[in-house]
């Protein structure tokens, strides 16, 4: 395809050739897949839904509405708009996503905006019906001799050469201004042109001209001044702009704005800009809440640095769990709309990362932790309040690995001895009940078992005896079985267990020197830590040293 005639005729049998740009980004999603578009943005499933759902919109409303994202700051707006023009750049360089436009137009304008209305119509082709020349193709056209002969060339997206991509962030907002989207006046070619009407004289360098036929991506839109506001709301609703002397150009492109609560707020409480709101598809976008993702943001980031360091930190589950838990307490009763944003750990594992040796363990990523609040700038939110929600999650954490050795390590490692107990037990509770003589280690254990059992209301104070009777009863059976499969005692045998190890542990954090049947019993749970929930024994060591601490 050599000129807009020959496009017209080769759209006929090719669809990719009538895409909108809107169409094209939902193709160009379809093309690579949802996951590898938005690849390594995690815990954001519904928000992906969201933007997935307003570019499969094409060829309806949502051609011609604002795409805003509205969340705090950190919580994944910018990485999401980033990953999307840089799939549309790959997209087209792919037999798929080719994309033509008028040879020596700035616009890089389509094909089908130089083809008059009636022939499109004629033709069957449904294009915007705006859709008109720029000023430098309207001058091409009338130099070539019609709108037929005029070149196409293939181009591809890309932001360096400014075609189909660009960004703007407010910044100094006296010196925001039209220009800085719809090109200026040059006037060193006006003298040489001798007319503001000539496009010679007219530099076409301005972000919508860039971003035609792709994205704008404009951050903080609602910082810029309510004048840039207005020309937005004319290219979403009329898909066009007005430039100083010459007639409205037809632009095709996709805006994305990024805001947060606070300046969005402002903007829907103000009357003048109801036009816009009207015309405005909002996706939030609050900090993660899902457990699973935020782990995921922290795996990332120590895999990335394992690989272009050429190191080998290890950090074990227990680490990512008790930093995401963190993550979502602060974020929980706002439901992730304030909190501490992934950015802040990401710092405080970068910090973890360079304290660690060989492994990023409990101790390390509670140290980084607090001293990443010595590097940060936080608005409305208490340091006292998260130092001490902190706690609260360390104790939690503390308290579900105490369970965990209850209820898996003690029956799985430590069964003999478990087994042992409740054969004592049972023999020793049916001596006392015939009224023989204990011994003082008998006595203790009974008294222990039937304890335990009082305090967690098995049974009551008054009622051991009878208990010990029902046990004479079925002894024989009992004896036949483990000690696991008795639901009433097991938890008791769990727990007492347990107690020794917990007064070894509350040894072990003062002094590691250790009797040699001490050393035995922890070198069972270094095992059942590095085995079962791959541990090393550097994040083993910090482990049960941290559940010491707590007792």
């Amino acid at each position: 395809m050599n000129t807009v005639h020959e496009y017209l005729q080769e759209a006929r049998h090719d669809r990719r050739l009538r895409r909108t740009t809107h169409h094209y980004i939902s193709d160009m999603i379809e093309y690579f897949g949802r996951p590898k578009v938005f690849e390594g943005i995690y815990g954001m499933e519904k928000q992906m839904d969201a933007i997935d759902a307003f570019f499969r919109a094409h060829s309806m409303s949502m051609e011609r509405r604002l795409l805003l994202l509205v969340g705090p700051q950190g919580s994944g707006k910018s990485m999401t708009v980033d990953h999307l023009k840089r799939k549309l750049e790959e997209y087209s360089h792919t037999a798929d996503g080719a994309v033509y436009a008028v040879q020596g137009c700035p616009f890089h304008q389509h094909p089908f905006d130089l083809v008059p209305l009636d022939v499109r119509d004629d033709s069957g082709v449904q294009w915007h019906e705006e859709a008109v020349p720029c000023p430098v193709c309207d001058q091409l056209v009338r130099r070539t001799g019609g709108w037929k002969q005029m070149p196409v060339e293939r181009v591809y997206v890309s932001a360096r050469d400014k075609i189909g991509v660009a960004k703007h962030t407010p910044t100094d907002l006296r010196r925001e201004d039209i220009t800085n989207f719809v090109g200026n006046i040059n006037f060193a070619m006006l003298k040489e042109r001798g007319s503001t009407y000539d496009p010679g004289a007219y530099d076409f360098e301005g972000k919508i001209i860039w971003a035609n036929r792709g994205i704008l991506d404009w951050t903080e839109v609602f910082k810029s001044r309510r004048q840039l506001l207005s020309l937005l709301l004319e290219l979403i609703q009329s898909k066009r702009i007005d430039l100083a002397n010459f007639p409205t150009v037809h632009v095709d492109e996709v805006v994305i704005g990024h805001s947060n609560y606070p300046e969005y707020q402002v903007f829907v409480s103000e009357d003048i800009m109801e036009p816009l709101r009207g015309r405005i598809h909002k996706i939030d976008f609050p900090y993660n809440v899902n457990l699973e993702g935020e782990k995921k943001i922290y795996k990332t980031l120590v895999e990335r640095a394992n690989r272009i360091r050429g190191e080998e930190r290890h950090v074990p589950e227990d680490v990512y769990e008790l930093a995401a838990r963190y993550a979502l307490k602060t974020r929980e009763e706002s439901q992730g709309l304030r909190g501490l944003s992934p950015r802040f750990f990401e710092d405080a594992f970068s910090y973890a990362y360079t304290l660690a040796e060989k492994c990023v363990d409990l101790d390390t990523i509670a140290a980084a932790v607090e001293r990443t609040f010595e590097h940060q700038s936080m608005k409305d939110l208490n340091l006292k309040d998260l130092l001490k929600q902190f706690e609260e999650t360390k104790v939690e954490f503390i308290n579900k690995k105490i369970d965990l050795i209850v209820e898996e390590v003690v029956p799985t490692h430590f069964y003999d001895y478990g087994q042992n107990l409740y054969l004592n037990y049972l023999e020793a509770a049916a001596r006392n009940v015939a009224g023989e003589p204990l011994s003082a280690t008998e006595k203790e254990l009974v008294d222990e078992v039937e304890g335990i059992m009082v305090t967690k209301r098995q049974i009551s104070r008054q009622g051991r005896v009878a208990f010990e009777n029902v046990l004479l009863e079925r002894k024989d059976d009992m004896l036949r079985m483990s000690y696991k499969d008795n639901e009433h005692l097991s938890p008791v045998i769990n727990e007492i267990v347990f107690n020794k190890i917990k007064n070894l542990l509350r040894l072990y954090e003062k002094s590691e020197e250790l009797d040699a049947k001490s050393q035995e019993l922890l070198k069972v749970l270094y095992r059942s830590a590095i085995e079962q929930y791959k541990y090393c024994d550097v994040c083993a060591r910090s482990l049960f040293k941290v559940i010491g601490r707590s007792f």
